[in-house]
């Protein structure tokens, strides 16, 4: 039985229970994705067959993919409804003694329960195993948590795989876009070499409008089986996660109650021996230490005494060299005190020397200041009536330009009625011929018009048929 408990230990060791056999899905998937091109044949006419064979080679893997999504999805809840029956199935019988770890019916109960093979009982039998090997609750509890983190994360790692194929899909579909806009472009441009018959022209239009076909029925194809195979992926993983939460409730609630915990309690008469026999075994007697004691304190008070007359002895001497030292110091400090007032009273001295030459030299160039603020009063005086003099000039030079502008324009005036007077004049020549050609048609016109003014005799002539001869 231990042996067969062991190898069964081994193959849970990673925790796969929920785990999926991944070459198995795969082959699931490429046998719907064949199942559903099968069936689809006898309607390869339709929208939908031509959505699947004649849109190019990203339907084929977009149909792969969502059906390798569907695949999981199928195994994933054939395992978690298997789980939920053995959850529904499992209990636990109030005659077993679980809070004894190490009783013949919880070491019987926790080899069945690994023998199992489903996660519930998986689980239960790993918190049995941290139960018996430490007897506490607590210990288990802990252990109880640990599993259920690591089960969670395993849970969220194992829908890794199909979330990128969710995420692949649509990403397939923009990829057949690109190539059906290619192709439509690349159709265009044929078309517009090629524009001259009107066959041609046809060709090319179905060329364009098949290119944009492939390029939004990929892209429909695609988002469509996306939403179909994320709403039910997210409902199986939303069923797994309630799974886990039922099963740590099942371990908090019915077996983490029914084990027992150590007896962390100790009694004081126990603690108080212990102490005194501690005390009795490690320390001597205190009669032994009494004696010994008072000896070794006369012998430092002896000690003690003759050593602070010594110190005292010592901070005598010291204290009588430090008075020299500050006597010979006071009279070192009245030395320079003495040189220090005599250089003093000569810097002074020094210092008032240096104050009347200052004052001297202040006065000197006070008096060069003035004599050069005269002079440079003079000079500006004659500056100034120099640049009145340049001012009254230059007013005279603007007066006499703008007499010069006002000459110009006058000019200017004259020039353009000069042009106008011209202008007119061209025009009266102009009319003057007009008058001369009139009056020449009116002298051609004259003896006509002389004739027509003459009174003429209008005679009717009867012929024999009765018409009017003319």
């Amino acid at each position: 039985m231990k042996s067969s408990h062991k190898s069964h230990k081994r193959s849970h060791s990673k925790r796969d229970e929920l785990e999926l056999n991944f070459p198995l899905v795969i082959a699931i998937g490429l046998g719907i994705s064949l199942a559903i091109y099968i069936l689809s044949l006898p309607i390869r006419k339709s929208f939908i067959g031509v959505l699947l064979y004649e849109r190019g080679f990203t339907q084929f893997l977009t149909i792969g993919l969502a059906s390798i999504v569907v695949a999981t999805t199928i195994v994933k809840f054939i395992k978690l409804t298997q789980e939920y029956r053995v959850l529904n199935r499992i209990w636990i019988a109030d005659h077993l003694p679980l809070d004894q770890p190490n009783a013949h019916e919880t070491i019987s109960f926790r080899d069945r329960l690994a023998h199992d093979g489903s996660l519930i009982a998986t689980r239960c039998s790993r918190v049995l195993t941290a139960y018996m090997q430490t007897g506490d609750r607590a210990s288990a509890t802990e252990f109880a948590l640990d599993d259920s983190s690591f089960y969670l994360s395993t849970s969220e790692s194992s829908y890794s795989f199909p979330r990128i194929l969710v995420w692949a899909i649509p990403l397939l579909g923009f990829i057949g876009t690109v190539i059906g806009i290619s192709e439509a472009v690349r159709g265009f441009s044929g078309f517009l070499e090629q524009a001259g018959d009107v066959e041609q022209i046809k060709e090319g239009i179905g060329t364009v409008t098949g290119g944009l076909a492939v390029a939004f029925d990929t892209t429909l194809l695609a988002l469509f089986l996306s939403v179909v195979v994320m709403i039910p992926l997210v409902l199986i993983e939303r069923y797994e996660s309630r799974l886990l939460l039922a099963i740590d409730v099942f371990i908090n609630d019915k077996l983490l109650p029914r084990l027992g915990s150590k007896d962390k309690t100790l009694n004081q008469e126990m603690i108080e021996q212990a102490v005194k026999g501690a005390i009795d075994h490690h320390f001597p007697n205190p009669q032994d230490l009494i004696e010994p004691a008072r000896d070794y304190a006369q012998q430092a008070s002896q000690a003690l005494a003759e050593g602070f007359i010594a110190e005292i002895a010592k901070v005598q001497d010291v204290s009588s060299q430090i008075i020299e030292q500050v006597t010979e110091v006071r009279q070192f400090a009245l030395k320079d005190r003495q040189k220090f007032m005599t250089f003093f009273n000569q810097q002074q001295q020094n210092n008032q020397e240096i104050i009347d030459e200052i004052k001297s030299t202040v006065e000197a160039i006070k008096a060069k200041n003035e004599a050069i603020a005269n002079n440079l009063h003079g000079q500006s005086q004659e500056i100034s009536r120099q640049l009145e003099q340049a001012a009254n000039a230059l007013e005279r030079k603007v007066s006499s330009l703008e007499k010069s502008a006002n000459k110009i324009s006058d000019l200017q005036q004259l020039q353009q009625s000069l042009d106008r007077s011209f202008q007119s004049l061209e025009k009266t020549a102009q009319l003057e011929d007009v008058l001369v050609g009139v009056r020449e048609n009116l002298a051609q016109l004259q003896p006509l018009l002389r004739k027509m003014n003459q009174p003429r005799r209008i005679t009717l002539l009867e012929s024999d048929n009765g018409n009017v001869p003319s």
